[in-house]
């Protein structure tokens, strides 16, 4: 059965996403920005014509829409998820999920109210590689998991909101190396020391680097030492 969907958010990750859509069955009949001519821009060259509006509210309720896909930066992740939960569309979400705790957990508790479904995407851990070390580990390949460990280097010139993030590297990367030691342990962390910092040369507002000790729920130990402005030898984006 063909869906129908409401993306919310023309900006550079919607090119992974409106040429996607339509392959796996949901048809964009609208799209939201708040920049009307770029989200046009941005939907004539995925070769689609959806309703386009910079008005949410008005794009679900002349749509009915079977879910919302919301790809907007992350400081708006919960008003958009809640406002669209509310208005009766399940919702798929860029990650990471939210700007804060507090926001996350009302984003939780909309849509256990409302009964709709909101799900986050955290792809990595879907990567064939990953998923075929995360069989071996849980096979017992190299014996009982004690420890983890992950370094990670990139100098990231997005430009754009990330450089004023509060903290681009934990919220907007390394969550998806946090939710690959939870896929590799196969367990939750249940407790954490971080600290992030903002090194000299740094092109960001805010703390582009980080090292972070994860206590997992069955004893593993996760470190990790990342940062998104190292300019010299890069790791890979999988750390």
């Amino acid at each position: 059965m063909r869906r129908q969907a409401v993306v919310v958010g023309a900006g550079g990750i919607s090119g992974a996403w409106l040429p996607v859509l339509p392959e796996e069955g949901v048809e964009v009949a609208g799209l939201v920005d708040l920049d009307e001519s770029r989200a046009r821009a941005q939907a004539a060259k995925c070769g689609l014509d959806p309703l386009v509006t910079t008005d949410m509210k008005r794009a679900i309720r002349q749509v009915r829409p079977d879910l919302v896909v919301d790809l907007t930066v992350p400081d708006a992740h919960s008003a958009v998820t809640c406002t669209a939960l509310r208005l009766g569309c399940h919702v798929i979400g860029e990650k990471p999920m939210a700007a804060s705790m507090g926001a996350a957990r009302r984003m939780v508790r909309t849509a256990e109210e409302t009964g709709r479904l909101y799900m986050v995407s955290q792809s990595r851990r879907y990567h064939a590689p990953h998923a075929g070390l995360a069989r071996a580990l849980a096979g017992g390949a190299v014996g009982r998991l004690t420890a983890l460990n992950c370094a990670f280097y990139i100098g990231a010139h997005f430009g754009g909101f990330r450089d004023r993030m509060a903290h681009p590297l934990i919220l907007d990367m390394a969550i998806h190396h946090f939710d690959l030691a939870r896929l590799f342990s196969g367990a939750d962390p249940r407790a954490v020391y971080a600290a992030s910092f903002n090194p000299a040369g740094s092109w960001y507002a805010g703390d582009p680097a980080a090292t972070c000790v994860f206590e997992m729920s069955n004893g593993v130990v996760f470190t990790y030492t990342g940062s998104w402005c190292a300019e010299g030898m890069h790791t890979s984006w999988h750390g």
